[in-house]
């Protein structure tokens, strides 16, 4: 659990639709394993109001998140942030950013280009500053608001200790039991939410007709009631946007680039795409929507490599699911991790295909066969600005630089709030 929870999901996973966690674990959490999209599907959607975050991961995440945020509030306290917070992210919104996140790819080129690397460049490392970037521009609307770094490690430090945070959920224990590195995440966590009081407070002093999402965020307020967030709530609500925000896309462009290495036809098929609808120009939000191939390169990364391999559920009352008889104890996980890699959904399911991502095989599969930002209401929020933000980034990189294997280089899995690499993805950066 604390190496790699994904040795946890039990084979049957990747072959059934529903499975359930044996031997001694199940003993301190009965857990249930949904593979099937149906089943997924009704849990998610038909009886989404039956089914709450599990208490287990709930309590794990509630180390490093706030639960008054809109991400681990339930019920009418969730319904109310979710309509409000929603028109930040209307889609007419999402693509007048998209110049800021090709400028924030340009500086990562830049960068490149004056550090002439001749050897593996780590590239999740390149990858996460180039999305804390487009959140310094986009989100907070202020390249000056963080100091990068700080807030990185900040992030680093408090994140390290969810691993441990889910062992002590598991075992029953409170979450202020002493472990490996909790005062040092405590203190983080406390000092990144520090952070972002401070960036609402410069905020409110500035230009309000900046179209960034949190000058939107402070002017929203719910349509049915006209209820505001304070203070507290905006804190909370910006703290999970950027921290989650920022890691999910770095890790899923990092992953993105690391396949496209082993595949260059793929990646000479992004290059071309991405000359043929821009030339050699910046791209606009028209030229981003028209990278197809791009955008199903990045579906299918998604799919071998989802940012967030599971999603937790929990019955109010005991239900069955299907034919199977569930537990009110017991923690539903919708396993996204072997969900993408099932083998009675998809074909060769261990094989990079984006192919499998046209139009007409999206339309044959059922829709929750894949849920890399998570389905039904409470399906990702920052879903189109992620997409928009990785495709934009993918197609400006891959268009000026090939990006190769480093010889003797293997990835080992380490899953924190998001799947991680151990150490890195190592990859050979050259011009074009």
């Amino acid at each position: 659990m604390l190496s790699n929870y994904l040795e946890n999901f039990p084979p049957a996973s990747y072959t059934e639709g529903f499975s359930t966690l044996t031997g001694l674990a199940s003993i301190f959490l009965p857990t249930v394993f949904l593979t099937d999209p149906e089943l997924i599907e009704d849990v998610l959607v038909k009886r989404a109001d039956l089914f709450v975050r599990d208490q287990f991961s709930s309590g794990a995440m509630s180390s490093i998140l706030d639960r008054r945020g809109m991400f681990l509030s339930e019920g009418a306290d969730w319904r109310w942030q979710r309509r409000a917070i929603a028109p930040a992210f209307r889609y007419e919104n999402l693509l007048a950013l998209v110049p800021i996140f090709v400028q924030c790819a340009n500086v990562q080129i830049e960068e490149w280009r004056q550090s002439c690397p001749s050897s593996a460049v780590d590239i999740t490392k390149a990858m996460t500053r180039t999305t804390i970037d487009v959140i310094q521009h986009a989100v907070l609307g202020d390249p000056d608001a963080l100091e990068r770094e700080a807030f990185l490690d900040a992030l680093k430090t408090g994140f390290e200790g969810l691993p441990w945070q889910e062992v002590l959920a598991f075992l029953r224990l409170p979450s202020f039991f002493p472990h490996p590195g909790y005062f040092k995440a405590r203190a983080a966590i406390r000092a990144l939410m520090a952070e972002m009081g401070k960036a609402i407070s410069a905020r409110r002093g500035a230009p309000k007709d900046s179209r960034d999402i949190l000058g939107l965020l402070l002017s929203a307020r719910d349509p049915e009631t006209g209820r505001v967030m304070n203070d507290a709530e905006l804190t909370s609500n910006l703290y999970t946007l950027i921290a989650a925000g920022h890691e999910t896309t770095a890790m899923a462009l990092s992953w993105t680039l690391w396949l496209l290495a082993k595949d260059q036809a793929s990646q000479d098929r992004v290059r071309e795409e991405a000359s043929s609808v821009a030339g050699a120009r910046d791209m606009n939000g028209g030229d981003v929507e028209a990278l197809t191939f791009t955008r199903q390169v990045i579906y299918e990364s998604m799919r071998l490599f989802p940012p967030v391999t599971i999603v937790g559920r929990q019955a109010r009352a005991d239900t069955t699911i299907g034919s199977h008889a569930v537990s009110r104890k017991s923690q539903i996980l919708i396993a996204v991790w072997s969900l993408h890699r099932n083998a009675r959904l998809w074909d060769d399911p261990m094989g990079f295909d984006p192919d499998r991502f046209s139009p007409e095989k999206v339309k044959a599969r059922h829709p929750f066969a894949y849920l890399p930002f998570g389905g039904g209401p409470r399906i990702c929020i920052g879903m189109n600005f992620a997409m928009l933000e990785m495709c934009a980034i993918l197609a400006t990189l891959v268009r000026d630089f090939r990006f190769k294997e480093a010889p003797g280089f293997h990835p080992k899995l380490a899953p924190n709030i998001t799947l991680r690499p151990d150490v890195g993805l190592s990859l050979i950066v050259e011009p074009v």
